[in-house]
Parts: structure tokens; sequence; C-alpha cells
């Protein structure tokens, strides 16, 4: 990882659009050249982040997604800040639309194809051994190609083996809990995506 230094990181920020924040500073932000930076603080100073920061997960996560044929971001560089201490990531985002913003605009027809694409995907990410804790709608991409990808990568494992029926069950329950994605999905959809799980 490169040191990124405070002039060079607000000489970015001069120009960039801030995409999300908390009290602790930036966590997001696009720059004027459309790629991102992503900022992970460390939350206690002995911590396992500090041998394998977020950042570089995140960019290991990607690689291997990369390798088994699933679109991700594409990792440009990798950096830390000091005072206060951030790994960042620097990457090219993923095109195309969330699931969350294609489920809230469609058709009930559109929604069963894109419920039962979802089903497939899912399956096949447990098949490929991918655990990840955070899947919803706000991080599945439909791009242009018509294909499913993530986003939002850090907190993923790949297990390189097919997933047990309880973790796949587990992650089935982390993306069903977000009962403001599903509000929006017709149960006809709901259960085409229910029907693709099991084929």
């Amino acid at each position: 990882m490169r040191l990124l230094d405070r002039k060079s990181f607000d000489n970015w920020l001069e120009t960039a659009e801030v995409i999300e924040q908390d009290q602790y500073g930036i966590k997001v932000m696009r720059l004027d050249d459309g790629t991102f930076l992503k900022l992970f603080r460390r939350k206690t100073l002995l911590s396992k982040n500090t041998l394998f920061p977020h950042a570089k997960r995140f960019a290991g996560n990607a690689h291997k997604l990369h390798s088994m044929g699933i679109p991700c971001p594409t990792i440009l560089d990798l950096y830390k800040m000091r005072r206060p201490y951030r790994s960042v990531v620097h990457y090219e985002p993923l095109p195309g639309d969330t699931l969350r913003q294609v489920l809230e605009n469609a058709t009930p027809s559109r929604q069963v194809e894109v419920m039962s694409q979802l089903g497939s995907f899912v399956s096949r990410l447990h098949d490929l051994g991918v655990y990840f804790r955070s899947l919803h709608m706000g991080n599945i991409i439909l791009t242009p190609q018509g294909e499913l990808g993530l986003i939002d990568i850090s907190d993923m494992r790949c297990l390189g083996r097919p997933l047990s029926k309880w973790m796949r069950k587990r992650n089935y329950q982390h993306l069903l809990r977000y009962a403001e994605d599903w509000e929006q999905v017709q149960p006809v959809a709901h259960a085409s995506f229910m029907m693709s799980l099991l084929q």
C-alpha cells in the first residue's frame, strides 16, 4: 500500500463528490475522472485490520471475483493515510444500476425476470464459495450487458469450495432481512426468486 499524503488527498477532494460520510469523516468519494476512493477507518488500535486492512480485503475480493467471472469493481491502487489512519482503495466502479433501482421502476413481468436471475446468481455465488454477509439489493448491480455483479465487497469471504447448507441459509437470511427492498417486490416475482434457488 502506498502512502497517500494529506495534500494529495485534499487536491482530489477539491473536485470530488462526496458520496458517503459519517461522524468520523468521508467514506466514499467520486473523483472527477469517474473513479472512486473508498476509505476505511481502523476501529481499534489492536485489530486484525492492522495487519490486513479493509482496503486490502476489498482488493483481494475483487481479484477473486474477477477470476471466477463475477463482475465487480476494478482495482486501480491501494493507499494508507495517517492522522487519522485510513486504508484506501481506488477503483473503477462497476457500471449499471443496483437491483434496488431496477426493481423500483420495473413492471411486474420485468420483476419476475430480474428476481429469477437473482436467484440463479445467488445460487452460483454459493456454489463458488462466496459468503457475503452484506448481500442486499443495494450492492448487487445489473450491468449494461445484462449480468449481475457485486459492489461494496469488503465484507465478503471466498472460501474456495461450495457453501454448506448452514452458510447458504445464513446468506439468504442476510438478503431477506432488508424489508424495505422486499416490500417493492411483487409476490409473483418473489415466488420466481424462490423457485430459481431450487433449480
